[in-house]
Formats: C-alpha cells, structure tokens, sequence
C-alpha cells in the first residue's frame, strides 16, 4: 500500500513537473530571417524554443500535416501547447508578454500603439523592398531561376531609399528604434543585420549602422 501510494505521488508530481517545463515548439527554416527574429527575441527574454527546421525543398511547407497550422504555407509558426499563432511580429509579441516586466512591448497605450505603429512601417516599406531583393538576387539563383531583374531591383531600390532615411533619423538621438529597446529592434534588426548579403549598402546610414552594431554585441546574436 504504501509503495503504491508513493509511486502514485511520485507519478503524478512528473506528470506536473513535465507540463511546467512544456517547451514552445517553433516551426522554422535555417535561413529564414523571420524566424531569425523569433530566435533573437527568444534568447533576449531566455526562453526556450524547440526548433522544427522545414525544407520548402523537400515540400515541408506544403505538407497537410503542417498546413493544418499554418493555412499560408509560410514560416514561421509557434506552436505554445494547444495554441497555434503565425505571422513573426505577431509572435514577438506573444512572447514578449510572457515577460512583461521586460517591457519589451510597453503597458501603456501610447507605448503599445507606437510599437504598432513601427512594426506596421516597417512591414509596408523596408521590408517590403528587402523582400523582393532577397528574391531576386538570393532565392531564384539558388532555384536555377532567372532573376536579378533590374526593373524589380529598381522598385526596391526606391522603397529603401525613401524609408531607410526615416529610420536613420529616429535613431539619431537614440539607443534603439523607440529609445528604449522593444520588439521592433528585433523585427528590424534580424533583417538588416544581413543587408549586405542583398547587396544593400548601409554605409550612408550612420544612425542606423551604430545601432546595428548594438545589436549584434548583445551576446546570443550570432549563435540565435
């Protein structure tokens, strides 16, 4: 009887024990800079992911398996228990709320608001013009496709002229994008931290370089 009873308390305190310790799972590729975002935040706030590395070679994207949590096909996805969320800003906000006295994402509506305001520019704009660099002049040659096509390299070229001047200035006078570091460091950071790799030259961005260098000081930033 008592041993009984033992291993049942015994039992049951594992069983309590390995729900606390469930770690997220993040549904990613090895150069996907979007989930490069997720890590980089992740390490920030010291919480544990468990990488699940997709091959679009191989298919893994379009698997009905993953499609069922992720109906775009895309990455990269947090899977939290029974929870499901894509979309990699929508995700560094749920994680920044698991550790709210970080304050990466402020209580107060002006601070939450401006993060929005910033992670929505940021979308609509740079990264809009990085993205079509990132296709033509790294996925398509890497898929035996034509690119470099000068008349959507020149359309990029424009949306990072016109907005890359904005960001350099609101970093003049400060540490990060908001002054105090937040998700939109992140969000940016991850993907402007290999700019030159799209042959984007940063050079005439002063602000935005010294802030670059910040980032990538922080300790985890190579290896996340």
């Amino acid at each position: 009887m008592y041993a009984a009873a033992s291993l049942d308390t015994w039992t049951r305190r594992r069983l309590s024990s390995k729900t606390l310790r469930m770690v997220m799972k993040l549904y990613d590729g090895r150069m996907s800079w979007n989930g490069r975002k997720v890590r980089l935040l992740a390490a920030e706030l010291g919480l544990e992911l468990e990488r699940v590395a997709l091959d679009f070679r191989q298919g893994d994207y379009r698997a009905p398996a993953y499609l069922a949590k992720n109906p775009n096909g895309k990455i990269p996805t947090l899977e939290d228990g029974d929870f499901v969320l894509w979309e990699s800003h929508a995700i560094l906000k749920y994680l920044a709320a698991k550790k709210p006295e970080r304050a990466l994402v402020p209580a107060d509506a002006r601070g939450a608001a401006l993060v929005d305001q910033w992670l929505f520019w940021w979308t609509s704009g740079v990264e809009t013009g990085l993205n079509l660099l990132l296709v033509e002049r790294m996925i398509k040659p890497f898929l035996g496709k034509p690119g470099r096509d000068a008349s959507i390299i020149a359309e990029a070229q424009a949306l990072l002229d016109r907005f890359l001047p904005i960001l350099d200035a609101q970093l003049e006078a400060r540490e990060y994008v908001l002054g105090d570091l937040t998700v939109v460091d992140f969000a940016m950071g991850a993907q402007l931290d290999v700019a030159s790799m799209l042959e984007v030259p940063l050079e005439r961005y002063a602000h935005i370089q010294a802030w670059l260098e910040r980032m990538r000081a922080k300790p985890y930033w190579k290896d996340a």
